[in-house]
Parts: structure tokens; C-alpha cells; sequence
């Protein structure tokens, strides 16, 4: 009796401490029921707008505070905020595919097109990017159809003319030529984006080269040692350096946090689509920067060397870097680097959705976050513009970085662009006959992605590495690899959000598979019957690996629940039996991404407290119950 109470005490006095250890993890209060609020709000306050009949597809909002939006029309070439409108609709649409945000995000996506081109080079922005990844670019990707590809490329070419190869950067515009030459600013960062995705989706490849080059000429030239950034790199017509300054921020030796806002999304949009370990280099650098020096809320001040007679919060910028800071976190191979971006990134958005930002649905504001600060009052600028205002673009971000919350939070494992970062690996010894099961959810439609497998051995670079294909294809169908070409037994057609199960049966040493779908609500379907493997696949010996590839955009499809087991000679196998945890054995983790299942893996530490506690009051309390019984 008294070594039973002597281990009960001491047990108690173990669980005390394991529980103060854990409750010094800060649980963040963003989850997905504030998520769902502030969508819910954006919803509220983007149809109020959309159906004000005082401003017309025409016109577009940029800043407000208790008034109207103050508008700018589809002609202003160098204004730069037309697209955050009609991609926020785009946003709304985006989960359940409603009718109403479809065709304002479409009426407001139009009306921009007449600035895809233009005759003068002087009315071409560098701000194409923001004007047209964020409308077009999200129509195309939620619909399919090809009319807004086309206008991208369009845009591309237009933007890539402002490309110097002399000095190999963006030449950002020629509205300030009587004092710089040929200026590099911070912003360009994030418009490389239509020149990055332009050259994988029927552009000119050369865009790439350009768009990479202006990187790494902002990673060397405007970054300095400490991680700050300045604004303006303005460089002479034989590409030296002229002057580096903060154009928009308190002084040429500060650190506008607007523009290291951009250049923390800019650098991780172009590791994106790169993989360039170097564009990584440059996001890390900027965010760390930029996270040294937020306050408590943490929402930065404009800049964030101003003195203290000047301070004025910018939301904008903690939405931009909320954004960014999520997608930075699953490409970092560090767990724990990766856990504190995203926890930094809830944290903004913790603040961000309080009633300290986020304007009471009471308000006459048409706006979603307060206190937005495109331009304080400087030498350059004495009377400033849009202080302590709501601005489209922070907005945006903010509702981009809420959706991004909703899409990354919900597990499994999301379809890449890009080869490197589509792969996962199932281990090794998956050889013989093999059952695969997984569900899949379409995120869009039309789409053309491609669940794929591939050798351990075989180095994935194309869809021809991938011996076994089963695809969502642009006519809303699903198709297998047969061959030479794909095929199917039976017309399953997919829609977006809804989740199809998949099983197949691979014989690997026959070089054959069958396929069968599970619509939502419907009967098993018979997809292929003994397909033969990809023609010009390399030699496939067993499942290593599996490539979640998509057609077009990041995050198209999402696979959950993939399993592979040990099949059986009959051509209809048994039923799924329970399957172990995948292999942790992975593709080279070096430059990969983290999987979704990683960064949740991660995630659920900020619930841990919790959860320790729930299991270990209750272990303590069945050992209470267990010697009850024997004294019974």
C-alpha cells in the first residue's frame, strides 16, 4: 500500500512537470473557426462592394477609411492595384463554386484586359504581375478556360520588354527617368511571377531566365548584410550601380516594411517555381530580418527604422508576410524553422482578425482590415498618401493568407507545378503485385494533373519517368496511362471539391495495372482492365515513388489516405486491410519541400499541452482504477 502511493505521488509530480513543460508552448488562437469568420466577413463586405451600383466593371477599388472606395479606372497603366479586386471575388469563388462570384470576379477580370499590351513602352508597368496573376491568373486556374491563358502570355511578353539585358533586371518604369536610369525596386520581386509562370504555360522559356535573373541581381544588390532590404537599386546603362534608397520609407539607410514584405513573398513565389537554392537563401534572409523586429502584435510599423514621432502601423504588410511566411514554411528542411514561420504567420493572423484590424461588420467601411499605410509622409512625399487607411492589396493578402490557412491546414498532400516538389516516396520493397488505395479531390476544375508512379531508381523530370498515370484531364474526365496514350473503360467525370476514391492493381513484373474509381455517393467503376505500362517509361522494378503533378497552378489536387499494400493474384483483389504509417523513407529531403503532413505533423505541437494532458490524466486515472479493482 504505501509503494503503490509512493508511485502514485511520484507520478502526479512527473505529470505536473510534464504539463509545465508543455504549457510553455504558446497556443495560438488562429484556427478554423476564426478562419471561417473572417472569410465570412470578406464575403460580406466583397458583395456589398460588387453589387454597389456606383462603381461599375470599369473601376476599381484601392483605399478606404468610414467612406466609398476612392476608385481607379482599367486605363490608369501605372496605377497598380486593378487585379486585388477581382481576385479577391476570384478567392470567394474559389470553395463552393458559387455563380454570383464567378461572374463579377469574371466582369472585373475582363475590363483589365486592355492592358495586356501597349505601343508605348513607357505605359508598360512592371506591375503587370500584381495586375494580372491576381485576376486572370486565378481565373484560369478555377476555370479552364483558355481565353485568360492567352491574355497572360500577352501580358508576359509586354512585361518582358521592359527586361534590360545589359543590366539584367526589370526596368521598373520610366515616370521618375529625370533621377534614375534604370531602377530595380523591391515590388518587382512578386511581379516575376507572370514571367516565371508564363514561360512553363506556352511562353517564351527566355522569360524565366529574365525573371531569375532580376532575383538574383535583387538578392546581391538590394539585400543588405543584416537582411534589410532597401527599396531602390538605380543602376547606369553599363549596369553599375548608381544609389541604393528607401523611396518609400523614412530614409535611403531604413527599411521600409512594405518592401520587405515583398521581397519575403517575391523570393519564395520564385523558389516556387525555380528551386533555386539561392532564391531560398533570399527568402530566409528577408523573413528573418523581418521577424527580429516586430512588436507584439505583430503588425509592423511602416518602416521599421522610423523614429518615434513616427509611427503608423501598416497592416498591409503583415498580411503580405502572413501569406508568404505559410508557403516558406513547407519548403524549409529544418522542422523547427519550419514550425516558427508558421507560427509567426498565425500570429499575424491572430492580429490581423481581432477587432484591433479587422473593421466591425457595423461599419460603413467597405474595407476588411484597418490601419493600412501605402505612403507616409516623407521628404519625397510631405503630405504622404492613404495613412492609417483600408487598401485593396492588403485585403487581398489577408484573405489570400486566410484561404492559404484553410487549403494547408487540411492535410494530406497537395499536387506541384513542379517535379521536384510533386514527388513523394513510398519506401522500398514495393515489388510484385501491389494494391494502392488513396482518395483524391480535385480543387479546381478543368484541370490536367496527373497522379503518377514512378522506380525507385528513376530520376522523375517529366511525365515520360512515370510508368503508371492516372489523370484529371482539361475535358473533366478521368483518364489512365495505357501505352502510348491515355484512355479510360468508362466516363468518370470529376468536379471540383468533391473526393473520388481511387484502388488500383499493379502487377510489375507483368508491366500491367487496373484502375477503379468511387465517385462520391456512386459504385465502384472499372476505369482500366490490365493497362500496359507508359512505352516510354524507364524500366519500373516496384513503386519508390509517386508524383502529385499539376497541369498548371500549385495545389490543383489533393491526395489522402495513400497506401500501398501486397496484392493478391486475382485480378479483383480482397478488401483493403489496415495499413502500417507510410514510409518515412522520402525523396531527397534536402531541397524538397516539407509535405502537408510534415507541417501538420508540426502544427499539432500547438495543441499538444492539451492533448498530453488529456492522455495522461487519463493513464493516471485507469492505474487509479486498476488497483481499486485489486483491492476489490
Amino acid at each position: 500500500m504505501v509503494g503503490g502511493g509512493i508511485r502514485e505521488k511520484s507520478f502526479s509530480w512527473w505529470l505536473a512537470g510534464f504539463l509545465c513543460v508543455f504549457a510553455a508552448t504558446p497556443a495560438l488562437a488562429f484556427d478554423e473557426a476564426t478562419a471561417d469568420r473572417v472569410l465570412l466577413h470578406a464575403q460580406q463586405k466583397l458583395r456589398a462592394t460588387a453589387t454597389n451600383p456606383a462603381i461599375p466593371t470599369s473601376q476599381y477599388p484601392k483605399a478606404t477609411s468610414e467612406g466609398p472606395w476612392r476608385l481607379v479606372p482599367n486605363t490608369a497603366n501605372i496605377d497598380w492595384v486593378q487585379g486585388f479586386f477581382p481576385g479577391q471575388l476570384w478567392l470567394m469563388y474559389e470553395p463552393g463554386r458559387d455563380s454570383f462570384w464567378r461572374s463579377r470576379a469574371d466582369a472585373w477580370t475582363r475590363s483589365l484586359e486592355l492592358q495586356k499590351s501597349n505601343p508605348d513602352i513607357r505605359q508598360i508597368t512592371h506591375d503587370l504581375g500584381f495586375k494580372f496573376m491576381t485576376s486572370f491568373g486565378h481565373g484560369y486556374r478555377l476555370t479552364g478556360d483558355d481565353y485568360y491563358r492567352q491574355v497572360m502570355l500577352t501580358a508576359a511578353a509586354s512585361m518582358s520588354r521592359r527586361y534590360n539585358p545589359t543590366v539584367g533586371v526589370i526596368d521598373c518604369c520610366d515616370w521618375n527617368d529625370s533621377d534614375w536610369q534604370v531602377p530595380m525596386v523591391t515590388d518587382t520581386m512578386v511581379d516575376l511571377e507572370l514571367l516565371f509562370w508564363g514561360a512553363r504555360n506556352g511562353g517564351d522559356a527566355a522569360w524565366n531566365d529574365m525573371a531569375l535573373s532580376h532575383a538574383l541581381k535583387t538578392l546581391t544588390d538590394m539585400i543588405r548584410p543584416d537582411g534589410g532590404t532597401f527599396h531602390v537599386v538605380d543602376y547606369n546603362t553599363s549596369g553599375g550601380i548608381r544609389s541604393r534608397s528607401t523611396f518609400q520609407g523614412f530614409s535611403d539607410s531604413s527599411t521600409w516594411s512594405r518592401g520587405q514584405a515583398w521581397a519575403i513573398y517575391g523570393f519564395t513565389l520564385a523558389y516556387r517555381y525555380t528551386r533555386d537554392a539561392r532564391m531560398l537563401q533570399g527568402a530566409q534572409r528577408t523573413a528573418d530580418y523581418y521577424l527580429a523586429r516586430l512588436p507584439a502584435d505583430s503588425v509592423p510599423n511602416w518602416d521599421f527604422n522610423a523614429p518615434a514621432d513616427q509611427q503608423q502601423k501598416d497592416s498591409s504588410a503583415a498580411a503580405i508576410v502572413a501569406s508568404a511566411l505559410q508557403e516558406l514554411s513547407l519548403y524549409v528542411s529544418d522542422p523547427a524553422v519550419a514550425q516558427r514561420y508558421r507560427n509567426a504567420a498565425l500570429a499575424m493572423l491572430d492580429s490581423l482578425s481581432s477587432p484591433a484590424y479587422l473593421t466591425p461588420a457595423t461599419s460603413d467601411s467597405p474595407g476588411i482590415l484597418l490601419h493600412g499605410t501605402a505612403f507616409y509622409r516623407t521628404a519625397i512625399n510631405p503630405t504622404g498618401e492613404d495613412i492609417d487607411k483600408s487598401l485593396i492589396y492588403g485585403d487581398y493578402y489577408f484573405v489570400e493568407a486566410v484561404s492559404r490557412f484553410k487549403l494547408w491546414n487540411a492535410g494530406g498532400w497537395l499536387s506541384k507545378l513542379g517535379f521536384p516538389g510533386s514527388l513523394h516516396g513510398l519506401g522500398t520493397g514495393n515489388t510484385g503485385v501491389r494494391m494502392v488505395e488513396f482518395d483524391v479531390t480535385p480543387l479546381s476544375k478543368f484541370i490536367d494533373a496527373v497522379v503518377g508512379y514512378a522506380d525507385t531508381s528513376t530520376h522523375v523530370t517529366s511525365l515520360s519517368g512515370l510508368a503508371m498515370s492516372l489523370r484529371m484531364n482539361p475535358s473533366g474526365f478521368f483518364d489512365v496511362r495505357r501505352g502510348a496514350e491515355y484512355a479510360a473503360s468508362a466516363n468518370v467525370p470529376y468536379e471540383a471539391h468533391s473526393t473520388y476514391h481511387v484502388r488500383m492493381r499493379v502487377d510489375l513484373d507483368a508491366r500491367n495495372y487496373s484502375v477503379w474509381v468511387t465517385p462520391p455517393g456512386g459504385s465502384e467503376v472499372l476505369l482500366a482492365d490490365h493497362f500496359a505500362f507508359r512505352s516510354d517509361a524507364p524500366p519500373t522494378n516496384d513503386l519508390g515513388k509517386v508524383a502529385l503533378k499539376s497541369g498548371h497552378f500549385d495545389d490543383e489536387f489533393r491526395v489522402r489516405g495513400h497506401t500501398v499494400r501486397a496484392g493478391t493474384t486475382p485480378a479483383t483483389p480482397d478488401p483493403p486491410e489496415p495499413q502500417e504509417p507510410e514510409s518515412p523513407d522520402q525523396i531527397p529531403p534536402v531541397d524538397e519541400p516539407r509535405t502537408d503532413d510534415d507541417v501538420l505533423g508540426c502544427t499539432m505541437a500547438s495543441g499538444a499541452p492539451f492533448v498530453a494532458a488529456a492522455l495522461l490524466l487519463g493513464l493516471l486515472g485507469a492505474s487509479r482504477r486498476r488497483r481499486s479493482s485489486s483491492a476489490r
